[in-house]
């Protein structure tokens, strides 16, 4: 996986008599990288089975980073919960690390089923004195309904055929046919003329058609690109080159030039909208509300690598006592703004541990997105009025 920047931010939540004030700040180490796969004793599973799986491999840890081994699931990028005891007592950068699950996927997430969507499973290795390892094996696994599976795409091949044969006049009609394999597969061609696309047409029983007259004077290398519906079903493919040529009519004259374009990367930043989120309504025994600064988070890379906004909160310090992090939950809620990609609000949770807020996928988290959020705090009976306040660490990777 690419190597994610980080953005950095901080903001003071004031407060107002048991209405917690909030600080929060950006901050953190970059996405981890994949230091391989980690093999499964099974390929897919219920996940309420206990354990989830009866064994995870790995390649040795680096070297280093042997002296202990942990097997643990969450979404890309993390948070990750355990999923068996860590490996302890050195040696797992001289061989092959296996750990055995200990308990199912619902356990591990504390008791709530895993939501739709991609997971990973990794191993991280521990040196014992450098402290985790930046990088992780890892294998992503997809969660549908109660079950999940090691996602496998079926193979698909595409071919591309142009009538008229070539060459043709300026403005004649140019019917595109490709022909997917298997008739099975279900998504979408795009046409190519080099690497622009000039259209798009459903599969159908295996064959999508399109037609144009709008290809330019000239020699071009046509192809055509299946792009499945759902990559983990069946995967991607494309057409070998066909090469057709474009005539000018009778009487035209043409000349072309070259048109060359350097295209730099754009900005990767998160912005908040303030500095204060006050919790209001809050006393003893009660709860607070109030909401989240909004976050804008800016992905003009170019590179459509993803990322996970994610907070970890401090807990609560007020005039004599303080108010754990748990305590504090929040309702992720997100929006795009402009762009191709999209955006994924985070679940409901106590802040307790760390969580996402929001989060775009590889492959389409491009464009500018507004996440935000819902806070609610949950005030002991047995603490002092005043103003509590705590830091809220906000990390963009």
């Amino acid at each position: 996986m690419s190597k994610r920047v980080f953005a950095r931010a901080v903001a003071l939540l004031g407060a107002a008599a048991l209405a917690g004030g909030v600080l929060v700040g950006v901050a953190g180490p970059a996405q981890a990288a994949s230091l391989g796969e980690v093999q499964l004793s099974q390929t897919s599973g219920n996940v309420n089975d206990t354990p989830m799986f009866a064994t995870a491999g790995s390649a040795a840890c680096p070297t280093g980073y042997g002296e202990n081994a942990g097997l643990r699931v969450g979404r890309p990028g993390g948070p990750y919960s355990n999923l068996g005891r860590p490996l302890g007592g050195g040696g797992f950068d001289a061989g092959p690390v296996s750990i055995e699950a200990n308990r199912s996927f619902t356990t591990a997430l504390g008791g709530t089923a895993p939501a739709a969507g991609e997971w990973w499973v990794i191993v991280e290795c521990f040196s014992l004195t450098e402290g985790r390892h930046p990088d992780e094996y890892r294998t992503a696994i997809v969660v549908t309904g109660d079950t999940w599976r090691i996602p496998v795409a079926e193979a698909t091949t595409t071919a591309l055929a142009v009538l008229p044969a070539s060459p043709v006049e300026q403005g004649a009609e140019v019917t595109l046919t490709a022909t997917v394999a298997p008739n099975t597969a279900t998504g979408t061609v795009e046409f190519r003329r080099g690497a622009s696309v000039i259209g798009s047409a459903p599969v159908s029983a295996g064959t999508a058609t399109l037609t144009t007259t709008a290809l330019p004077v000239g020699t071009h290398s046509l192809t055509a690109a299946f792009v499945p519906s759902d990559a983990t079903v069946f995967g991607a493919s494309t057409s070998s080159a066909t090469s057709f040529t474009v005539q000018p009519g009778d009487d035209v004259i043409t000349k072309q030039q070259e048109i060359i374009a350097d295209v730099a990367a754009g900005a990767f930043t998160l912005d908040l909208a303030g500095d204060t989120a006050i919790l209001a309504g809050g006393s003893v025994g009660g709860t607070a509300t109030g909401a989240l600064q909004g976050a804008t988070v800016t992905d003009l890379r170019g590179s459509n690598a993803g990322w996970d906004l994610t907070g970890q909160l401090a807990d609560f310090v007020g005039p004599t006592a303080t108010i754990a992090s748990g305590n504090l939950s929040w309702t992720p809620s997100a929006s795009k703004t402009t762009g191709s990609g999209s955006v994924t609000a985070g679940t409901s949770a106590d802040l307790g541990d760390t969580r996402t807020l929001c989060s775009s996928a590889a492959g389409a988290s491009a464009g500018v997105f507004a996440c935000g959020a819902e806070l609610d705090l949950a005030i002991p009976d047995n603490v002092a009025p005043g103003e509590y306040k705590a830091t809220l660490t906000l990390t963009l990777a």
